[in-house]
């Protein structure tokens, strides 16, 4: 089909007034979206698209409020960021299971359904690299339009539609975009060796994304072969680091013959590359992934994640001009991890301009500090599972940088004072 015919199809599937949700990140549907904003929004009035951008081109951060639409995003990279700050976008700031809980209950309802897949083994279709929300939106969908990315790798999943559910498929053979992970700094190799002392033989491994984490899987692939086994959101490099190291292996007994799962993945071409066929991974929708009460269900489950910013008392703090504020599955995780073996939160003690990542109070609150059992920077870990309000802030002022531990405690107030033993 030609773009003009592609466009004219969808276009007919789409009403004045719709709910849309777009495939995720660097699996999304570049040529739908190409369509919808060339060929449908033109003619519609008071469309509302919904989309976790990050990881894919963020096209849609450039439909502003034309006619009416509606652009949200549940998580956003720098364009999609730029769009929020010009007002042409909105953060929809849910997490992964709510929204998916939203959609199958009926509360957020969805019109259609744009989202990328790929024809694998057995006739089957793959969701090629997200799957997340789309599996429920699937389901309650008046519409939903698919388009077939030879491209993309064939990941087992689940869950998911069939050619003859759609009304609209399109077969394309687009190269997602890829993220080649870098070498880790000696901080970030610091903060990876104390993150790795705190995992427990046996878990079962959240690994989350972020500058503070890049240390984490060289750490981890040292530990004896059959360690761990990972249950996760965005699969990435570092898991094919850990499989390939023996340290992740075994089956989860939720996915039979698989010891990683997720719900959406990026990263190198040749991480890509592995991701294909691979019988020892497996997509599954969100409601599963990121379900706490799933989670917790794993008895040395274990959550390491990164964070903008954290305060005094462990709270999670996202600056408002940070590219991963909205949603996500951060308190999904965080919340099981706490109930069971950890919830890490693992941060460079400073950013790049030099300022302290620790703050005293949060600004813009991401993850309640309840949330959070350790908090590790290059300088040490702080243990706060069961410590007082005043312990918190003791312990975490003593992992700041150097320079900013006397400002941190005078600002924290009475009954933390800097050298003082925890």
């Amino acid at each position: 089909m030609t773009p003009g015919d592609i466009g004219a199809r969808l276009a007919a599937l789409v009403r004045n007034g719709d709910r849309l949700l777009v495939g995720t990140g660097a699996g999304e549907p570049r040529t739908l979206i190409r369509a919808l904003i060339e060929h449908v929004l033109p003619m519609r009035i008071g469309v509302e698209i919904v989309q976790v951008a990050v990881g894919g081109d963020e096209d849609l951060a450039a439909v502003g409020r034309t006619r009416g639409h509606r652009v949200r995003f549940l998580a956003a990279g720098p364009r999609g960021m730029a769009a929020v700050r010009a007002g042409d976008a909105e953060l929809f700031p849910a997490s992964m299971a709510g929204i998916d809980r939203m959609i199958a209950d009926g509360h957020f309802s969805l019109d259609g359904l744009l989202v990328a897949g790929t024809r694998a083994a057995g006739g089957r279709i793959s969701p090629g690299l997200s799957l997340d929300v789309a599996a429920t939106a699937a389901r309650v969908a008046r519409f939903r339009a698919l388009e077939c990315n030879a491209a993309l790798p064939g990941v087992a999943a689940d869950e998911w539609i069939s050619e003859s559910e759609c009304a609209l498929v399109v077969d394309t053979d687009q190269q997602p975009g890829t993220e080649d992970p870098t070498a880790p700094t000696e901080a970030q190799a610091e903060i990876g060796r104390q993150v790795a002392a705190l995992i427990p033989d046996g878990a079962v491994l959240e690994l989350g994304v972020g500058r503070g984490l890049a240390g984490v899987a060289t750490a981890l692939a040292r530990r004896e072969p059959g360690s761990l086994r990972i249950h996760t959101g965005l699969l990435t490099d570092d898991v094919c680091e850990l499989v390939e190291s023996g340290v992740v292996a075994g089956e989860l007994p939720c996915a039979p013959g698989a010891c990683v799962v997720g719900t959406a993945a990026r990263g190198s071409a040749g991480f890509l590359r592995w991701l294909d066929d691979n019988p020892r991974v497996r997509l599954v929708p969100s409601g599963d992934a990121h379900d706490a009460a799933h989670l917790a269900g794993f008895a040395r489950f274990t959550t390491v994640n990164s964070a903008g910013r954290i305060d005094l008392l462990g709270q999670v703090d996202c600056p408002s001009d940070d590219a991963m504020f909205g949603g996500g599955g951060l308190a999904d995780y965080a919340t099981a991890g706490a109930l069971r073996s950890g919830s890490v939160i693992a941060l460079e003690a400073r950013d790049a301009k030099g300022r302290s990542k620790i703050v005293t109070r949060a600004a813009h609150p991401q993850l309640p500090g309840t949330a959070v059992t350790h908090v590790v920077t290059e300088f040490g870990t702080a243990v706060l599972r069961g410590a007082t309000a005043a312990e918190r802030a003791l312990r975490i002022v003593q992992i700041a940088h150097p320079d900013d531990r006397e400002r941190l405690a005078a600002e924290a107030g009475p009954g933390v004072v800097v050298g003082a033993v925890s």
